[in-house]
């Protein structure tokens, strides 16, 4: 039968998601023990096999191993849409600075041969908990909707790896496309609230690999060669600047260094220079003309420094913008102001980056991504995501973020309205 309005459906879905609500005490513990056994982007192992233990045992169907140690499970329910939830396995390598009982002390060897201290310095292990919460609940209130519902945990969110990993990996040979994808993430606002938009939500991030060669030269003295570390410290220091006068200062363009890296000890001369870029856009047309305009620059610059070899700059997509679909955005934020009454907000455009919508960017499956707040507002300054000291309150962030991800849902597969 015809969906009714959305707005009034919210008695309804709270009727079925305060009858459904499975114990939260198990993803208490669930979060107590993750946030204490954090893993690194790319060697999730651990915690991708807890995440499956516990989907296993709701009888939904399972698929490990994905992408690195992505899982995802898929709970057929009858006819309907079939809606992709996700949440992320990966941890920071951060040193954990709080008073928890249960903090990290965990260190690992990342992927790359270094020793990392380790911690869940971004949320995830909520995000995860949240999610299973919200997978018992689906699976209680089976009777109340009907469609399908995909359980993702994604490895590698961190180093904005793991999405298209997980696609690459042959993702849909072993679930079905979604029509609707739905992601949350945990922030440093007031534990309880919950916040989505329509439209851009989270900047577009690419890096740039670029090397500056200094030499060798024809017929001269290596040492007599083009040293590559001023040229290229001058073009680190001034390109932001120079990229922003020329697309428009009116844009939201930030141009940062993540690494420099040149010399080997022991040889008498530098042959090149190589620095990484992180660029963050809002609009695709000026992340194009980012581009274009930061080549130019830095092959006009080794010109002018006379290299005696043309710069190597090369590209890559870390995030692409994210974008809320209204279709989805908005039904969602109408049940979210029903449920969450005041503490449904605006969520305001922020400069962090996902590589969320890269799940159903091949099949461009409309999706929503919202905020849920995490943090206690007697603190000042509030520790913020990637901080050392990001310590969320485990209550009311973990009902709210169980409610938000179940009512998502439930928005586009409840039945009818009673």
């Amino acid at each position: 039968m015809e969906q009714p309005p959305l707005v009034s459906n919210a008695s309804f879905l709270r009727t079925i998601v305060n009858q459904y609500r499975p114990e939260l005490a198990t993803y208490e513990d669930f979060y107590r023990q993750v946030h204490q056994n954090p893993e690194i982007s790319g060697m999730e192992s651990t915690t991708a096999a807890l995440v499956a233990q516990h989907l296993k045992s709701l009888n939904f169907e399972v698929h490990t191993g994905i992408g690195g140690h992505g899982v995802a499970a898929v709970f057929y329910n009858g006819p309907g849409d079939a809606v992709l939830m996700r949440a992320e396995l990966d941890a920071l390598p951060i040193e954990e600075k709080t008073n928890l009982r249960y903090k990290s002390t965990k260190r690992m060897i990342d992927r790359y041969g270094n020793e990392r201290p380790i911690m869940h310095a971004c949320g995830h292990d909520m995000n995860m908990a949240a999610l299973l919460g919200a997978s018992a609940l689906l699976k209680a209130a089976a009777h109340k909707w009907s469609g399908t519902v995909i359980f993702l945990f994604q490895p590698d969110e961190e180093e904005t790896g793991g999405a298209q990993a997980m696609v690459d990996d042959g993702l849909y040979t072993k679930i079905p496309v979604p029509n609707i994808m739905l992601a949350q993430h945990l922030v440093p606002s007031k534990s309880g609230t919950v916040a989505i938009r329509s439209g851009p939500a989270l900047v577009a991030a690419d890096s740039a690999n670029v090397r500056i060669i200094g030499g060798p030269c024809r017929g001269v003295n290596p040492q007599q060669c083009v040293d590559p570390i001023p040229v290229a410290m001058k073009i680190v220091m001034q390109l932001e600047d120079q990229v922003r006068n020329e697309v428009g200062r009116q844009e939201d363009i930030t141009i940062a260094c993540w690494g420099f890296h040149a010399g080997l000890p022991g040889n008498d001369y530098v042959a090149y220079a190589d620095f990484l870029l992180d660029i963050k856009t809002v609009k695709t047309t000026v992340q194009e003309k980012v581009h274009e305009v930061i080549r130019r620059i830095i092959e006009e610059k080794c010109k002018e420094a006379n290299t005696p070899q043309d710069p190597v700059v090369t590209f890559a997509v870390r995030a692409p913008l994210t974008t809320n679909d209204p279709s989805v955005s908005e039904p969602i934020s109408r049940v979210f102001a029903g449920y969450f009454e005041a503490s449904s907000i605006e969520m305001q455009f922020t400069r962090a980056c996902e590589d969320f919508s890269l799940l159903g960017a091949e099949h461009s499956v409309p999706y929503a991504y919202w905020n849920y707040g995490g943090s206690q507002t007697t603190e000042e300054p509030i520790p913020t995501n990637h901080s050392p000291f990001f310590a969320p309150v485990i209550q009311p962030t973990l009902q709210a973020g169980t409610d938000a991800m179940a009512l998502a849902a439930l928005t586009f597969l409840a039945k009818e309205v009673s």
